[in-house]
């Protein structure tokens, strides 16, 4: 998911020229790095603390604008976990120069990773860099499918939204001067075409730059002279519909639009939104953060961030930054929770969790990650510490309350089971898991209906990307609840 940067905005590859900037930890001769944190964000950064707090303070306004684009009522319980880099160069240390920003869905939640402007070395991240991460983060919330050019022409449509300087108003659905000076100037593909996207990773730079136009000409095209219909189109989408489907349910073939969007293209005609924003939370906490934390960051960039770099040489370096870290404090907690991603071991990550909780008792991953390789048959009442803490100090991590629910369902409290998975979908209604946590409960209380309706989302939700055995496993979970609650029990997925 490529931000697109100045006229072209896309996928930026370096040049050959002077050595990479990289952002080291101050004892390396790095700057300064700053943790700040607000309601919704987490932002880590070697930016300077005044840029680092308006970045913070520009998110969170971002997000209360981008929240209308999905209706008033649309609020999820979110916390986002953000790392800003000076400038592309060092941010390419990671990604190989291939993108200013990403967005990217880990089993601690949700992922942005942006560069400062470049123009500017060490101030804050472009509006429009933020604004479309932001909008790949809030439309996993509603758009359960979604093909990518649906994905990338939202992000570009909402990415020109502008603030007004005291916060209180944002415009949306200004046209993409580069977007629009593309078509204009060369075309766009058809829908068909964009359709073929999925899967596909581009290598040729005007290829991918005309994608990325298209896909924002069609998406604000619909937003403008086909609204009805894109709703509906978003809806099915949002109870996890198929998207061709969807598509073709809503809009057919699509020939009565290609015939409209040239004349649309040539009009120059279209709506902008200019919307009150209410009060945003404005508290801010701040800290400089230890080298032992940046070689942390550093290791998660380097496992996380993408790019051409090989699987191998990337867990070889995020290796490497984790043992750094922990060398410099083994009771890290970052350090030690990418150590257990990166690392096989359970004696040696059990023993440090167990230290880590000593430590770090307020910390919510020091008591996951002793969950994760706890015995629960040698100690189940630490197990039941290490679940019930994890989701009492992490409440807004998905995966944590999964686990609780989990953790209820095999104690036999199905009551509280439900409860906790209710609260899992709602944090990550994008996955299947919480449904088919919930989807259990129902079943065991004897309330088919329910039960079934959503292990059918769970089964809607699964894709390619889930191993076939996971989905074998999961389909016949849903035949079994349909044999035992009957066949007649039908129910559209919630």
């Amino acid at each position: 998911m490529a931000f697109r940067w100045g006229w072209t905005g896309l996928v930026l590859a370096l040049t050959a020229g002077c050595a990479t900037p990289r952002a080291l930890c101050p004892r390396e001769g790095g700057d300064t790095w700053t943790e700040v944190q607000s309601r919704h964000f987490r932002v880590r950064t070697n930016l300077k603390p005044d840029a680092a707090a308006q970045t913070a303070r520009e998110l969170e306004l971002l997000r209360r604008a981008l929240l209308f684009a999905w209706g008033p009522d649309f609020a999820p319980e979110d916390f986002v976990d953000v790392i800003i880099l000076r400038n592309m160069g060092e941010l390419s240390e990671f990604t190989q120069g291939h993108f200013s920003g990403h967005k990217r869905t880990t089993d601690r939640g949700p992922l942005l990773i942006l560069s400062g402007h470049e123009d500017v070395p060490g101030s804050k991240p472009p509006l429009q860099l933020q604004a479309h991460e932001l909008t790949h983060h809030l439309s996993d919330y509603v758009l359960l499918h979604r093909p990518k050019w649906l994905s990338e022409g939202l992000a570009s449509y909402l990415e020109t939204v502008e603030l007004a300087p005291d916060g209180s108003l944002a415009v949306m659905g200004r046209p993409s001067p580069w977007n629009l000076e593309r078509v204009r100037e060369e075309g766009w593909l058809d829908i068909d075409a964009l359709w073929d996207w999925d899967g596909k990773s581009l290598t040729d730079k005007d290829a991918q730059e005309r994608h990325y136009a298209s896909a924002w000409l069609w998406v604000h095209y619909l937003i403008n002279k086909h609204p009805a219909r894109f709703d509906a189109f978003q809806s099915l989408l949002a109870r996890a519909e198929a998207s061709r489907r969807a598509w073709k349910s809503v809009f057919g073939d699509g020939a009565d639009l290609k015939e409209g969007l040239r004349a649309y293209v040539e009009s120059g005609l279209y709506a902008v939104l200019t919307q009150p924003l209410p009060p945003v939370p404005t508290e801010l906490t701040s800290r400089e953060l230890e080298s032992a934390e940046v070689h942390a960051i550093r290791g998660l960039l380097y496992f996380r961030a993408g790019g051409v770099m090989s699987y191998d040489e990337r867990l070889k370096k995020a290796r490497a930054e984790v043992e750094q870290g922990l060398r410099e404090d083994p009771l890290n907690v970052s350090a030690a929770v990418l150590a257990a991603q990166v690392y096989a071991g359970n004696d040696e990550h059990l023993e440090r969790a167990r230290a880590l909780v000593k430590a770090h008792p307020d910390n919510g991953s020091a008591w996951d990650l002793l969950a994760v390789y706890l015995d629960e048959a040698a100690e189940p009442e630490v197990m039941a510490q290490a679940r019930t803490s994890a989701a009492r100090l992490l409440p807004l991590n998905a995966r944590v309350q999964q686990n609780l629910a989990r953790h209820h369902l095999s104690k036999g409290r199905l009551e509280q089971g439900l409860t906790v998975a209710r609260q899992a979908v709602a944090l990550a209604p994008g996955e299947l898991s919480g449904y088919a946590l919930q989807a259990e409960a129902l079943f065991r209380l004897e309330r088919c209906p329910e039960a079934l309706s959503h292990q059918r989302r769970a089964v809607a939700l699964l894709t390619g990307s889930h191993p076939e055995a996971f989905r074998k496993h999961t389909r016949s979970i849903l035949k079994s609840y349909e044999a035992k609650c009957g066949e007649a029990v039908k129910t559209a997925p919630p």
